[in-house]
């Protein structure tokens, strides 16, 4: 909507100057300082519009070509900065993994020890156990 009023201004503008430019067509003299000349009025008014609008144009030119430039440079260290950042996320997870793993492995050994110790416990307790099975027993015989 407001390219199409844009366009709807210009348009009124262009013809505006058209206007004027049609209702005044008397010849002029036109200097420049250095050189003069006389030429129609129409001429001089639709000229200087042009030379306005080339003025305009290379201005805002300039000013697109910069703003292009930088938003150029500003994506590509947005680029650089969103790649420094995976990079340190990256290293902060193999890091937690790391942690991780070492807390494990710490836990496992921890867990198999007291494990053996319980294996041990229960083969110490069962060793007075199976001696009292296997040791004969004595029989009394009173006949003998």
């Amino acid at each position: 909507m407001k390219k199409q009023s844009n366009v709807i201004v210009g348009f009124l503008l262009v013809l505006v100057i058209v206007l004027f430019a049609v209702l005044n067509n008397k010849n002029v003299p036109v200097s420049f300082g250095f050189a003069s000349f006389s030429a129609p009025l129409i001429l001089v008014i639709i000229g200087s519009a042009l030379i306005g609008a080339l003025i305009v144009f290379l201005t805002a030119w300039t000013t697109l070509w910069q703003q292009k430039k930088q938003i150029k440079n500003l994506t590509q260290e947005n680029e650089a900065y969103q790649a420094e950042l995976q990079k340190k996320i990256d290293e902060a997870k193999e890091e937690q993994n790391r942690q991780f793993r070492n807390e494990r492995a710490e836990l496992e050994a921890a867990y198999q020890a007291e494990l053996q110790a319980k294996e041990a416990q229960i083969s110490q307790l069962k060793e007075p156990v199976e001696q009292q099975k296997q040791a004969p027993k004595q029989s009394f015989n009173y006949f003998d």
